[in-house]
């Protein structure tokens, strides 16, 4: 999962390195709340380039309009700028309860498409103490709790480390170790 963006984030919390995980993180989950479908995100890994690239955009007002946001979160837009290829993941570890909020959870099974869940944590939008995972099943984003994850029927989606089709908790270039 390769995307060239121009940013480059030092090591440690940084204004843009927060300012990214903030609108990484709303975006993914603004999608779950949005009417219209955007055309580009179809599957998990496009849902985290499509977000990805609109949290490095300037969030003006004539990006506002182009784009279906529940609510404009008061986040500051990012500005670092140097290239990085900056959204390969790199594991993280297999307990989830190493997540922190834009970490990817990633699956390998066979024949399935959505392979690939964001892990957003606390919501941006509808505020609980709940910690949550946006994925894409068919056209539409999904959220569930963690929670609600963990205890799924269908063991092959829990992210933990016995599951043999979870392959862990992985975290994008731009948010660091």
């Amino acid at each position: 999962m390769a995307l060239v963006v121009a940013l480059a984030l030092h090591a440690g919390p940084s204004p843009d390195r927060t300012a990214f995980q903030r609108w990484f993180t709303f975006l993914v989950e603004s999608r779950f709340y949005a009417r219209k479908k955007v055309p580009d995100v179809v599957d998990g890994k496009s849902l985290v380039v499509w977000a990805a690239r609109h949290a490095l955009t300037e969030h003006d007002r004539r990006w506002m309009k182009a784009i279906e946001l529940p609510v404009f979160p008061v986040i500051p837009s990012v500005h670092a700028a140097t290239s990085a290829d900056a959204l390969n993941p790199h594991l993280v570890s297999k307990d989830i309860a190493d997540a922190v909020p834009g970490d990817l959870l990633m699956y390998d099974r066979p024949g399935v498409t959505s392979q690939l869940m964001v892990y957003i944590g606390p919501s941006q939008v509808v505020p609980s103490p709940k910690k949550w995972v946006v994925y894409m099943a068919g056209e539409r984003p999904h959220k569930v709790t963690v929670e609600s994850l963990t205890g799924d029927p269908s063991v092959e989606w829990r992210p933990v480390a016995e599951n043999p089709y979870f392959l862990g908790v992985y975290r994008l270039g731009l948010l660091g170790e």
